[in-house]
């Protein structure tokens, strides 16, 4: 099946409705951007003169604020220490209200920090503060605890092992058992070269240095790599083998030889930080709410040349997956959208309206949309147009042009029409199409709803949906 955007959408809507786990080293990644404009005179090294630092989740932690913020709900268990790191990254973890995170604190244990030091948008250094030693016995039975605790809930089980220590052998090797035992999907991140360890698991994602270390060759060319890859998987009784490619896509091999090549799309690489970890929630998310094998990689390879192309360790929205593909469905003049809901009416159909910006559509959106489906037989989507959007958000706004935002929309099969509108309130949009339920989302009492005198008029009504999880574009932005 061909992957467009009305089936990525598909699969983005499914993922909804998914519980993963996630288990593993859990970092924190920070940037110190600025300027170098001389050498120093004490020794050949360029002085970077600071002007902004960012943080965000990296590692294990990362692959959960990829999978929340395409909508799953998300379980994150792993160490860390009980030093700032921790309360930082736990602090940069409540932007994303669909994880629940689930620390193992061991004392004294220096929680991971990768600080990237850039110029001009150009890594110049990296400084880690880490340890990789295993962490103690006393604390993988309590990690164990906690994932046991959670798993018969879950859909799936992600070991994302960063070889920082809370993963050892053993432990993997419980916590593989004990998911095969619950009859849960099993994804692993790979970092030992031993892939015995990670026998039974359902998928595997090593890059092509990883699989390359597990098999004691080098194979470049896809058929080797295929053949390699294939090897390993019957070997160790792997579901699937999924090889990310880099720059030439991802690769996925089975035991009986079955292969995949999905090649990468172009696009302008910016930087590569936690690329690889989006390839891992999306391949996982997609597979946990049942799409097929080929379809899973090819959003995931997808999602991956949307997160090159942006600045830090990369968690990437819906609404940038969608707009980067054909609209399904055009965008509907009001005139037009007019007579097509009177025909739908005179068929017999109810016809809910929702509006907004939709600006880097996420799961609160989402979740606006499924709800606002559910009260009638057609949903209609008013949009604000850019002009409309810069003069109720600011001028940084939108992040996304209206032709983007559309397609995100009317690639959703729940979204019958979206038509955009100028003004800064949908009153005019409402009075021409004459919905019988308007959807707001928000605080909003029913009698402050623009429109909902139009509707009432009509017999209808006035629908408010509270915001899903206190998920909004404007946190987000400030949260990238």
């Amino acid at each position: 099946m061909h992957l467009d955007s009305s089936v990525a959408a598909r699969l983005i809507n499914d993922i909804q409705d998914c519980h993963i786990l996630v288990v593993g080293d859990l970092m924190l990644d920070r940037f110190v951007d600025g300027a170098v404009t001389r050498i120093s005179p004490e020794a050949p090294v360029p002085v970077l003169s600071q002007s902004t630092s960012q943080q965000m989740p990296g590692g294990a932690a990362n692959v959960a604020c990829n999978l929340a913020q395409l909508g799953a709900r998300v379980t994150l268990i792993g160490a860390c220490g009980d030093d700032t790191t921790a309360a930082d990254l736990a602090a940069e973890l409540q932007h994303f209200p669909r994880i629940t995170f689930i620390p193992v604190t061991v004392a004294g244990r220096p929680t991971s920090l990768k600080t990237r030091y850039r110029a001009s948008g150009q890594q110049i250094l990296r400084v880690d503060d880490e340890v990789s030693i295993p962490i103690s016995d006393s604390a993988q039975g309590e990690l164990s605890d906690q994932v046991n605790a959670v798993l018969d809930t879950a859909d799936m089980l992600i070991l994302s092992d960063y070889a920082k220590g809370c993963l050892p052998l053993t432990l993997i090797r419980s916590l593989i058992d004990a998911a095969r035992a619950a009859k849960k999907l099993i994804v692993a991140d790979p970092k030992l070269a031993d892939l015995s360890v990670y026998r039974d698991v359902d998928v595997l994602t090593p890059n092509l240095q990883e699989l390359a270390n597990a098999a004691g060759t080098s194979p470049t060319e896809i058929d080797a790599i295929g053949a390699t890859a294939t090897r390993l998987a019957k070997t160790h009784n792997i579901g699937t083998i999924m090889t990310t490619l880099s720059a030439r896509g991802i690769l996925a091999s089975q035991g009986d030889g079955t292969q995949f090549h999905d090649p990468a799309r172009t696009r302008d690489v910016f930087d590569v930080s936690g690329a690889g970890d989006t390839v891992v929630a999306v391949i996982s998310a997609a597979i946990a709410s049942g799409a097929q094998l080929e379809l899973a990689v090819a959003l995931a390879n997808h999602a991956a040349g949307v997160a090159v192309g942006k600045s830090g360790t990369a968690i990437v929205t819906a609404g940038e997956i969608l707009a980067h593909m054909p609209l399904s469905k055009p965008v509907i003049e009001a005139s037009a959208l007019a007579g097509i809901c009177q025909d739908w009416r005179d068929a017999g159909d109810k016809i809910a309206f929702t509006n907004g910006c939709f600006d880097l559509l996420h799961p609160g959106h989402l979740h606006l949309l499924r709800q606002a489906a559910a009260t009638a037989d057609r949903l209609v989507v008013g949009l604000n147009s850019d002009a409309s959007v810069r003069r109720l958000k600011g001028d940084t706004r939108p992040l996304q042009r209206a032709e983007q935002r559309a397609a995100a929309l009317a690639a959703f099969d729940l979204v019958d029409a979206v038509s955009i509108f100028e003004e800064d309130t949908p009153q005019n949009l409402i009075s021409l199409l004459q919905p019988d339920v308007i959807v707001k989302g928000g605080d909003y009492q029913p009698a402050d709803v623009i429109g909902g005198d139009i509707v009432k008029k009509r017999g209808g009504k006035v629908v408010i949906v509270p915001t899903y999880a206190a998920y909004s574009t404007s946190k987000l932005v400030t949260s990238r």
